[in-house]
């Protein structure tokens, strides 16, 4: 199974994952790193590096961090360096959850990146403008 690591600031990557969990039920082999006030930028990327290591069962592991420019982004991508791993930014709820169920059955990490991608995308949404198409709609 390919491993999921979420690398965010404070505890965002552990509240999306306990989230998923209420969904998808107990999320195995995934883990999360945050970044909290105080930590150094080596302390950190070892904990990044230990929690990938940790999840690389020979299938990869996808990183999925907050967002682009960010510490968490930016120290994760050194850690390439001395590990192989698909780091994606703009985790959201719903890229994590369309990684978390489909990894079972998609065993090669570049297309469960691209699924990734297309699902933390699509979710973005304005509902308000979505609300409005609805009563458009029904006065027809």
């Amino acid at each position: 199974m390919i491993g999921v690591l979420v690398v965010a600031h404070g505890d965002l990557g552990k509240a999306l994952l306990d989230s998923i969990g209420i969904i998808a039920g107990k999320v195995e082999c995934a883990d999360s790193v945050g970044l909290h006030h105080g930590d150094s930028p080596d302390e950190f990327r070892t904990k990044i590096q230990k929690a990938a290591m940790a999840l690389d069962t020979g299938k990869g592991v996808l990183v999925l961090v907050d967002f682009f420019g960010g510490t968490p982004g930016n120290e994760t991508l050194k850690c390439l360096a001395n590990h192989e791993m698909k780091v994606l930014s703009g985790v959201n709820m719903a890229m994590l959850l369309e990684v978390v169920v489909h990894r079972a059955f998609i065993t090669d990490i570049e297309e469960l990146s691209k699924l990734a991608l297309e699902s933390g995308k699509t979710s973005i949404q304005d509902l308000n403008q979505i609300y409005e198409k609805m009563i458009e709609k029904a006065g027809d």
